[in-house]
């Protein structure tokens, strides 16, 4: 009986280890570790939010994130309105994986996250939307480049796998081939990319978080790749 209570426990805590570190899985083993972030210092020095009266580190279940707490305003071009990038390194090829939960509620389709790469300003950028939904212009990886974003990923619309429909935490990864425009983007199955697309517009830039029009948090972020 101890044995089998001994076993129930190592399980359970496999289970609670497996929930707080990101799967990031082999997609591009080549690629050198650059950084991670946990945020339990208390600071995102070294992030750059767009607006950081939005953005702040907070506890959460007994662990430190970092926090979107307010949505964005759109502005001139339509496009995601919060996000914070790793302003310390400029990537070509990368694989950028993670936690995060969306704090709006779930009875609201297209709610989301983003996750943003090779960004060079505000209006030059990529993002993977994950959301609640699939849709024209939910659930996509999309391209701005100074006009409205435009989605690039090859999945038809309303068929891509959206998973963002609850308050829990999800894993996530991003993959990105430079030389050859190959994306990939993944949420909770780390196997089967949820989106993908090929694309060579930009070419280089920073990752980052956030959201297009939503509030949530992430943590556990592991940047692996090839500085520009």
């Amino acid at each position: 009986m101890k044995n089998k209570l001994l076993i129930s426990l190592s399980f359970l805590l496999l289970l609670g280890l497996a929930a707080r570190i990101p799967i990031s899985g082999q997609d591009r083993p080549d690629l050198p570790l650059i950084r991670e972030w946990d945020f339990e210092d208390g600071s995102a020095a070294g992030w750059r939010p767009n607006d950081p009266s939005h953005w702040r580190v907070v506890t959460s279940g007994g662990t430190k994130v970092y926090e979107l707490a307010m949505p964005g305003d759109q502005g001139k071009i339509r496009a995601p309105t919060s996000w914070s990038v790793w302003s310390g390194d400029d990537v070509t090829s990368f694989e950028f994986s993670g936690r995060m939960k969306c704090y709006t509620d779930t009875a609201v389709p297209g709610r989301d996250m983003c996750v943003f790469f090779h960004y060079q300003d505000p209006t030059h950028f990529y993002y993977v939307h994950f959301s609640g939904e699939s849709a024209d212009v939910h659930n996509i990886i999309g391209l701005v480049n100074g006009a409205d974003r435009v989605k690039i990923n090859l999945e038809p619309a309303a068929t891509s796998a959206a998973r963002l429909k609850d308050l829990e935490w999800h894993v996530f990864k991003v993959v990105c081939d430079a030389r050859t425009g190959e994306i990939r983007a993944y949420i909770d199955d780390m196997e089967t990319p949820a989106l993908t697309a090929h694309d060579r517009t930009l070419g280089h830039g920073l990752v980052g978080i956030g959201a297009f029009d939503d509030t949530g948090c992430f943590d556990d972020l592991r940047l692996r790749g090839l500085s520009r």
